[in-house]
C-alpha cells in the first residue's frame, strides 16, 4: 500500500517502484516506505534489502553489470 500513517498517498513510492521494475524486469521488487524497507528478489539466488529506492537501485546495478 502506498500511503503514509496519516493516509496520504505517496506517489513517489509508486513511481520509484515502477521505474525499478522496468529497469530490472527479472526481479520481484516490493517496498514498505513507512518502515523503510525496499527489497528485490530473484529466484532462490538473490535477496537484496535496502533503506530506500536509490540504494536498492545501486545494489541491483552492481550485481547486474558484472
Amino acid at each position: 500500500m502506498n500511503t503514509t500513517a496519516t493516509g496520504t498517498w505517496q506517489q513517489d513510492t509508486a513511481v520509484r517502484l515502477a521505474e525499478l521494475r522496468a529497469e530490472f524486469p527479472g526481479f520481484g521488487i516490493v517496498a514498505d516506505p513507512g518502515r523503510p524497507i525496499w527489497m528485490a528478489v530473484k529466484g532462490d539466488e538473490i535477496f537484496i534489502r535496502a533503506s530506500d529506492a536509490l540504494v536498492l537501485r545501486q545494489r541491483l546495478r552492481e550485481i547486474t553489470t558484472r
